[in-house]
């Protein structure tokens, strides 16, 4: 099985309102599908552009940020 790898996106500074839930069709960003369901999106309000790892393994203790989870699997 491959390793699960993180994927890394730059954001400009700014609010960015992130998928928790899995279900958007604009990953990494929130586009309402969590509506119905327990999650919600976790607002980021940056100072400055800034690179993030995403979760894209779903092991994450602060999705949907990467914590380096995946090394376990």
């Amino acid at each position: 099985m491959p390793e699960a790898v993180p994927l890394k996106t730059t954001l400009p500074a700014g609010r960015h309102t992130l998928c928790c839930c899995g279900r958007t069709a604009n990953a990494p960003f929130c586009d309402g599908s969590h509506e119905g369901t327990d999650s919600s999106p976790e607002i980021v309000d940056l100072a400055e552009e800034t690179t993030i790892a995403w979760c894209t393994c779903g092991t994450s203790g602060v999705t949907p940020m990467c914590d380096g989870s995946h090394r376990n699997l």
